[in-house]
């Protein structure tokens, strides 16, 4: 219950069983949270490499019994079958990048494409493959010579495959999963390179290679590695490493003090056969011992796993970004709002004759549609669409709006309208890459079209303050090339609005006070908090209205109390760690905003 009750532990519920037997890669793909999400990660989410492991062993041995008899023995034939077989599973992963669609579409569902081509154990196999292939062709023990050049050879391979994976592991430190060159190039470039280390490490002749990896301290840590990667990414979540290098040191070291226990109490003992022989000291037999110790283990599973997974799912998950307290909404709807008609838009190939007669100008004076004051059809049909502070927005629902607004959320966390690039911040602790932003206008348009959204607020700004580093090179803030790629990211998006038939409404990006809250995911960024910035992205906003003529798109301008009222600009109680809103903090939001959703007339 406590576990439920923390901020990622709210996922813990659904995953405990799919660690428990082996599966929580595909139960991450076909879930609601993607691996590479940049907020709420689940706590179990690594296992998923586990689950691939544990699946090979169970389905190799069979696989490989029935090829054996399909080739008739003939290893030679199975070998390269093998081969063909890693070659194919990477080559479909390659193709499966070959797409700008987000989703990928299976028999039965869609799924996230990035998601599924990191995950699912047929891509993740080819690495498997390859090692099995090379194994009926690899017989380091029938090597005899003792040639100089050939060991050299051996100790370059083994070595340089090894530096291959560290140079690649840097370098390309700052890909995000969601990166097409990560399956086209870097992935099958690993599996090579670790298939090669593994096959040099376990030849006599490559004896550098062997010394180094036979060192004492790196064969301590192999022994614990199983526990070191069980544990230190609850470890890490736990102790929100991501928000200053202290936490991660501290966890680290916990990390390694608790793999230890594990790693003498649990894993050594068990290994040693501890629990056969407190079986056989109780007086069980050798049948009887292995017939109730699977039985016994098995029902002891079931049951600790079923009953965990009903406690936690009657516990109520703790999320910091929603307030449960009862605000009333502070908007009169009844009232008569005023309408003002968007300008017809001119057609530039017709062109309309020219009046020159004095008399005629004299006396047709100009005519003006005059505001009407009209009552709109209530609830006007909302989506919020943006980043974090959009799902804050459309989470901490003021009571009594439904009844002038009914609100969907389309929102993307950690996502504005940038789809690559990596967030250069003073805080130099603190990165983030967009590369897991692709196709977030696909999934603005879709919302909108699914929900029948007659107005699409637009709510972005908290990711859009920052110098972005761009293929190595650094595009400083409000830079010609930064505002280009702002305004064409965000025109991407006003697009697939438009394209679902929705009114595009941008909201002024709010000025931000970041503090430092326990939970949060991302630290306090100064960025955030310069108000010039903030501007800067609001003019942008209203250059985007100038560049879409005709009345679809709408600059709305929010509270001025974010800039102008500090007291209620730093209450956590309105913003909870200064830019994402809470009850009070979205009432202001909406009772401000609502006269100049509810004048926008519909096309």
């Amino acid at each position: 219950t406590f576990l439920a009750q923390q901020d990622s532990g709210a996922f813990l519920g659904k995953d405990l069983l799919p660690a428990i037997f082996y599966v929580s890669n595909w139960a991450q793909i076909f879930g609601d949270v993607p691996y590479f999400a940049a907020t709420d990660p689940p706590l179990l989410r690594h296992l998923w490499s586990l689950a691939v492991e544990e699946q090979w062993y169970l389905f190799w041995p069979l696989i490989f019994v029935g090829l054996l008899a399909l080739t008739g023995r003939r290893t030679s034939r199975l070998a390269v079958g093998l081969l063909f077989a890693s070659l194919a599973s990477m080559l479909l992963s390659v193709l499966l990048t070959f797409s700008d669609d987000a989703t990928l579409s299976l028999p039965w569902t869609d799924v996230d494409r990035y998601n599924f081509l990191y995950l699912n154990t047929f891509s993740r196999a080819s690495g498997l493959l390859l090692g099995a292939a090379f194994a009926f062709f690899w017989r380091p023990w029938r090597w005899t010579r003792a040639a100089q050049l050939e060991r050299r050879g051996l100790d370059v391979a083994g070595l340089g495959s090894v530096l291959l994976v560290v140079v690649i592991a840097v370098t390309r430190a700052g890909d995000i999963l969601v990166s097409p060159s990560l399956y086209r190039l870097w992935l099958p470039l690993v599996t090579v390179s670790s298939m090669v280390a593994v096959a040099m490490v376990v030849h006599p002749g490559a004896r550098l290679t062997r010394a180094v990896f036979g060192w004492t301290p790196l064969v301590e840590v192999g022994k614990r590695s199983y526990g070191l990667y069980l544990w230190h990414w609850p470890i890490f979540v736990f102790a929100d490493v991501r928000s200053d290098h202290i936490r991660f040191l501290w966890a680290s070291v916990l990390t390694v003090a608790v793999a230890e226990l594990c790693y003498r109490y649990v894993e050594t003992p068990v290994r040693k056969g501890a629990i056969g022989r407190r079986w056989a000291e109780l007086g069980g037999g050798p049948g009887m011992q292995r017939t109730a110790l699977v039985g016994v283990l098995g029902v002891s599973v079931l049951f600790l796993a079923g009953t965990a997974t009903a406690a936690i799912g009657r516990a109520e998950p703790s999320n910091i970004a929603v307030d449960d307290s009862e605000v009333e909404f502070g908007f009169d709807a009844t009232a008569p709002v005023t309408t003002t008609p968007s300008p017809p838009v001119s057609d530039p190939t017709v062109t309309e004759p020219v009046t020159t007669d004095p008399a005629v100008v004299a006396t047709e004076p100009p005519v003006t549609e005059a505001p009407t004051t009209t009552l709109p059809t209530l609830p006007r049909n909302l989506v919020i669409v943006g980043d974090s502070q959009a799902h804050s927005l459309a989470l901490n629902l003021p009571d009594g709006i439904e009844s002038t607004f009914t609100i969907s959320d389309g929102s993307r966390d950690g996502c504005g309208v940038l789809t690559d690039g990596n967030v250069r911040s003073s805080l130099t602790s603190f990165g983030r890459s967009f590369d897991d932003c692709v196709g977030f206008e696909q999934e603005w348009g879709d919302t909108a079209a699914a929900n029948g959204a007659e107005v699409a607020l637009v709510v972005i700004g908290a990711w859009d303050v920052f110098d972005i580093e761009v293929d190595g090179t650094l595009v400083p803030f409000a830079s010609p090339q930064s505002d280009q790629r702002f305004l064409d990211g965000l025109q991407t998006g006003i697009d697939a609005l438009r394209a679902a038939g929705t009114h595009v409404a941008l909201l002024e990006v709010a000025c931000m006070r970041p503090q430092s809250v326990d939970g949060a995911f991302v630290p306090p960024l100064p960025e955030r908090g310069d108000d010039a910035r903030v501007a800067h992205v609001n003019d942008l906003l209203r250059q985007a209205v100038d560049a879409n003529p005709g009345g679809g798109v709408s600059f709305v301008p929010g509270p001025t109390e974010w800039c102008n009222d500090e007291t209620i600009a730093t209450d956590l109680g309105y913003r909870w760690d200064g830019v994402h809103v809470y009850k009070p903090g979205a009432n202001l939001i909406y009772t401000t905003i609502a006269p100049t959703l509810l004048a926008i007339e519909l096309d």
